[in-house]
């Protein structure tokens, strides 16, 4: 079976197009929503010289905020020890920030960010900071999901799911029974817990994230899920988790076995998540399915990952393209990403379909 890659190249942008040549195949015989990108940018910058977040910004989270009337985005910023040097060495504790827009694609940082860091309370689970952020507003409250790290640096020390809650985003109450899912066992969860991403059906909410642990004498981070009747008490599946592990076949674009930061949603009657990978250099972004049917079981990965990757040297996102996050309007998909150039620098940037940028 083969495959021919089309690069399209606009000014500013980047269109990434399938081809499969094999149109008798399920899923891919049509291009599934998500598999088409046009790169638009960083809309997101790193913070200016003495800012909060000026050593780093990433895993941006997207939503339509219906008292305000305008799209949010909470995001992990960090400081940096060395205004003259970027990259994991040089930055300090991470806080969850917060941004505004109108169209999706310009963006203003909220000059209150940032709107959580870490206790400072020795002992708790997120004493040294506050990262990969999840909103969801149900019935007038904001609900921050996040994991808490427990040492200074990028995401140093030990990592759980935690829970906060506000009714005006500025003010954060911590749920008194953090974490809500800590590390457990000896098998796929058993060293720490990222990203988080909730849906709803019906009345059970599921939290996807992704986990540190050893599937079949690998160890990595794979992607598994826990559901809720509450949004505070959750029970984790370990019976059928992981859902969704790498290839880990060398050369491969995911040939670190890695699958990190699940972004889950809806397409008519098919569930899809992006989800992120790299093959121990580079970070690129893929795609999985699955049916309404089996959901949230029965992930299967789309045969022509990634739908997202680096850019050319010396761009935005030469060095990493990944860690998605995916909002949906009735006309067009944006795909949101930590984008991160080869001097290591990291901001947020988008891409969409089917566009145009703007």
């Amino acid at each position: 079976m083969g495959v021919r890659i089309t690069f399209f190249v606009f000014p500013m942008c980047l269109v990434i197009s399938w081809f499969s040549s094999s149109p008798g195949q399920s899923i891919t015989s049509t291009p599934p929503p998500g598999s088409q990108l046009i790169k638009c940018g960083v809309v997101l910058p790193v913070g200016h010289h003495g800012a909060w977040d000026d050593g780093m910004v990433e895993s941006p989270v997207v939503w339509y905020d219906t008292l305000r009337k305008r799209y949010g985005m909470v995001y992990t910023g960090y400081g940096s020890t060395d205004s003259t040097k970027r990259g994991y060495k040089y930055v300090t504790r991470p806080k969850i920030g917060l941004a505004w827009s109108d169209d999706l694609h310009i963006w203003e940082k909220d000059p209150r960010s940032p709107i959580l860091g870490g206790s400072g309370i020795p002992g708790s689970p997120d004493s040294e900071g506050t990262t990969g952020p999840f909103l969801w507003f149900e019935n007038g409250t904001y609900y921050l999901f996040y994991f808490g790290v427990t040492a200074r640096g990028y995401e140093g020390g030990k990592k759980t799911m935690n829970l906060a809650t506000s009714t005006d985003l500025m003010h954060w109450k911590r749920y008194e029974g953090n974490p809500i899912i800590a590390p457990a066992g000896e098998g796929w969860r058993r060293d720490a817990i990222w990203h988080p991403n909730v849906a709803k059906v019906k009345e059970t909410y599921y939290l996807f994230f992704n986990a540190s642990g050893v599937v079949n004498g690998l160890v990595e981070e794979f992607i598994g899920y826990a559901t809720s009747n509450d949004l505070f008490q959750w029970t984790v599946d370990d019976a059928h988790s992981p859902l969704l592990v790498g290839s880990a076949r060398p050369g491969a674009w995911d040939a670190s076995g890695r699958a990190g930061d699940p972004s889950v949603y809806k397409v008519g009657d098919t569930w899809y998540m992006a989800w992120y990978s790299w093959d121990r250099k580079n970070s690129a972004d893929g795609l999985a399915w699955t049916t309404e049917k089996e959901f949230p079981l029965g992930w299967r990965v789309y045969e022509h990952n990634p739908v997202l990757q680096i850019g050319k040297p010396g761009s935005y996102d030469a060095l990493h393209a990944g860690k998605p996050f995916i909002f949906r309007t009735e006309g067009n998909h944006y795909h949101f990403y930590t984008a991160v150039a080869l001097d290591e620098t990291r901001q947020i940037a988008v891409a969409v379909w089917p566009g145009p940028c703007r």
